[in-house]
């Protein structure tokens, strides 16, 4: 199903379709996110907005429309990819940062909201991994060695490896969490100097 992520009509219906096909919803995972580099002072209004949009207005409405079953079923299981950029500010960013920070407490807000109802919110933070929104950094040899060096593990991932945390946010093994972020970052927001 595709729908656009802004248009809380069609995430309506996307999500009446779901519940009506399979009898309930579990998980939720809100993963769209765009990013448009400016510098801060002059960055568009229209860019800001759009960030809005789809990092942080669409991750809560969404939530809220599958909660909506959650709360009726009084389980669920909703991951928020979040950034690096949710604890560092991004050069360049603005936008991106604070949606990312926001969609962050936004996070523990909603564990705290919907734990009566048995439903676990959890952020999941992907640190530099090799996607589209990633591959200007990836192609550019000097920030991707810059990049890396920053990495404990001295190396930039996959996609991938976001699935197997993702599995233990949404399996019972980690029934006994919520309102917490996960960072799969190979080190970075640990390092230091």
């Amino acid at each position: 199903m595709i729908a656009d992520i802004t248009n809380k009509d069609e995430l309506e219906k996307i999500v009446e379709k779901i519940y009506k096909e399979n009898g309930k919803i579990d998980i939720l995972v809100n993963n769209a996110g765009i990013t448009i580099g400016e510098p801060s002072e002059s960055y568009k209004e229209e860019d800001w907005e759009k960030t809005y949009n789809v990092n942080l207005k669409a991750p809560f409405t969404l939530s809220q429309l599958v909660a909506k079953y959650m709360i009726k079923q009084r389980s669920g299981v909703i991951i928020n990819i979040i950034s690096l950029g949710a604890e560092q500010g991004f050069s360049n960013n603005p936008a991106y940062v604070a949606f990312k920070g926001g969609l962050k407490q936004l996070t523990k807000a909603l564990a705290k909201d919907w734990a009566k109802y048995n439903i676990q919110v959890n952020n999941l933070g992907p640190g530099f991994i090799k996607t589209d929104m990633t591959k200007k950094s990836w192609n550019d040899l000097s920030l991707r060695a810059e990049r890396s060096g920053r990495i404990m593990l001295d190396r930039w991932r996959e996609s991938a490896d976001l699935v197997g945390p993702a599995i233990f946010l949404a399996s019972d093994a980690s029934g006994y969490i919520t309102g917490q972020d996960l960072y799969v970052d190979g080190g970075w927001l640990a390092k230091g100097i």
